[in-house]
């Protein structure tokens, strides 16, 4: 086994002195690293704008129905932002209102 040079070993460099290396690690840079990234996610969210509807064949493709609910909404379904084949949901039902449709 070798021998650490008494400068290393005052440093905390030593076999024996992990435990109080990971506290200061965890301390002084992980737990402020997470307020910082706590504060950037919770502040000065500024809602963007939905993207027009497109309809392309090659978007949002129903192959196979899914297996809940009507088959047509995705599990995570948010009717603000995710589009269904027809268009948003929004859309659509100011569309179907109009009485264009006989």
């Amino acid at each position: 086994m070798s021998r650490l040079p008494l400068g290393l070993r005052q440093m905390g460099m030593g076999p024996g002195n992990t435990a109080s290396l990971w506290k200061r690690v965890t301390f002084l840079l992980a737990l402020p690293v997470i307020v910082i990234c706590a504060v950037n996610a919770f502040t000065g969210h500024v809602p963007h704008e939905r993207e027009p509807f497109a309809k392309y064949e090659y978007m949002r493709r129903r192959n196979k129905r899914f297996p809940w609910g009507d088959g047509n909404h995705s599990f995570f379904h948010n009717p603000e932002i995710n589009a269904l084949p027809e268009g948003y949901e929004d859309e659509i039902k100011e569309d179907d209102g109009s009485g264009s449709n006989p």
